[in-house]
């Protein structure tokens, strides 16, 4: 009896990591760590480089960002406000998956392009929030609670790519790359929408 029991304990778990495998890519979480990494370190980079130059560059990226960081310019919570914050951030952290479907990943050439691409929208994404932290410091860190999942949502778009560069991923892992794409962004929009400051 127990024997049968232990035996359909494993048929189901064997199931649930097929299950999970059509669902995401195999390598998807390994090459996740790489890009979230990457996103970090590119954040940081820009952060560290301004708050080392100091003034030559903090006023004219102060003037540039224009950010004011009062209770009272943040906009009241409300669901409107979490999905229009969603509705702009999931295209930008999704694009890559479109590359395997535009064969990117069949020619040499064009993967490096995409490559290219990717690289200056992930630069063009943390650039200014790294700018941000070298110029505001820790008084900028009650304004972006929702970071670290924003910066988790655009690394799995572009993991997603780094997948896809060996091997096209099927139609039910694009899906899935990117239901967990939106899941992870409609949070941090969440989290934005409540948890910074508030009149």
């Amino acid at each position: 009896m127990a024997a049968t029991e232990l035996s359909e304990v494993s048929v189901i778990a064997t199931d649930a990591r097929r299950a999970a495998r059509r669902w995401l890519p195999v390598g998807l979480v390994h090459m996740w760590l790489h890009a979230y990494a990457a996103v970090w370190a590119a954040t940081l980079t820009a952060a560290a480089i301004i708050a080392l130059v100091g003034q030559p560059l903090a006023a004219p990226v102060r003037r540039g960002l224009g950010l004011a960081l009062s209770a009272q310019r943040s906009p009241p919570p409300h669901l409107g406000h979490v999905l229009a914050l969603a509705a702009h951030n999931i295209p930008i952290a999704s694009w890559p998956l479109l590359l395997g479907v535009l064969g990117a990943h069949r020619h040499r050439l064009a993967m490096h392009v995409a490559d290219g691409v990717l690289l200056a929208c992930i630069i063009a994404n943390t650039l200014p929030v790294g700018a941000a932290l070298g110029v505001y410091g820790t008084a900028l860190l009650p304004y972006i609670p929702q970071l670290p999942l924003e910066w988790g949502g655009l690394a799995l778009g572009a993991s997603g790519w780094l997948v896809q560069r060996r091997r096209a991923l099927t139609a039910s892992e694009g899906i899935g790359v990117f239901v967990l794409i939106a899941c992870v962004l409609l949070c941090a929009a969440a989290l934005e929408t409540v948890g910074v400051p508030h009149r």
